[in-house]
């Protein structure tokens, strides 16, 4: 944040969420993945937009919001086939 690396705080803040996914503490987690997306999406940053994205969806299942996780799966995939990501 302080030199001003966007992605590099993108993938901080993904990183974060991660971890408090993993300690089931998921609004946490939801939050610091929220703003991962929010830098991603601000910085044309596809490939995390799509790992945040499937992240949120990784702890929405967690949380038993199908739903929810499918929509954030998807639109992650989407992304995914639009870069040409495997």
């Amino acid at each position: 944040q302080e030199i001003g690396d966007r992605r590099g705080e993108a993938s901080s803040l993904n990183g974060l969420g991660t971890a408090y996914r993993s300690l089931g503490q998921y609004q946490e987690a939801m939050d610091y993945l929220q703003q991962s997306l929010t830098i991603q999406r601000e910085i044309g940053d596809r490939r995390g937009e799509a790992n945040s994205l499937n992240a949120l969806g990784i702890v929405y299942k967690s949380l038993g919001q199908y739903q929810k996780a499918m929509d954030y799966h998807q639109q992650s995939l989407k992304i995914q086939q639009e870069i040409g990501d495997p």
